[in-house]
């Protein structure tokens, strides 16, 4: 899926879901994983790093719309509730 905000798209910031539990999120590094929580919670790990929780606002075969509640990160024990922005996805490829 890739961002889109405002009218334009933004390839550099994309997600990818896979049915065996991994995501990949460039252009951040890492090793990352995913839990959907229905019907409106989304958790992405960066393993060593830190996680993010999101409430789903919209989820669709064709879409995602985002919002970050909660970050914590492992390294400098943060762990903090935020009203992040909302982020809007669209799919562009079917694999």
């Amino acid at each position: 899926m890739v961002e889109y905000a405002d009218g334009y798209v933004n390839v550099l910031d994309t997600l990818g879901f896979y049915k065996n539990g991994k995501a990949d999120c460039p252009p951040e590094t890492g090793k990352f994983t995913y839990h959907l929580i229905k019907p409106d919670l989304l958790i992405i790990y960066n393993k060593g790093f830190g996680e993010q929780h999101f409430k789903i606002l919209k989820l669709s075969n064709d879409s995602l719309i985002k919002q970050l509640r909660r970050q914590r990160i492992y390294a400098d024990s943060i762990d903090e509730l935020v009203s992040g922005e909302i982020e809007k996805y669209i799919r562009v490829t079917n694999e």
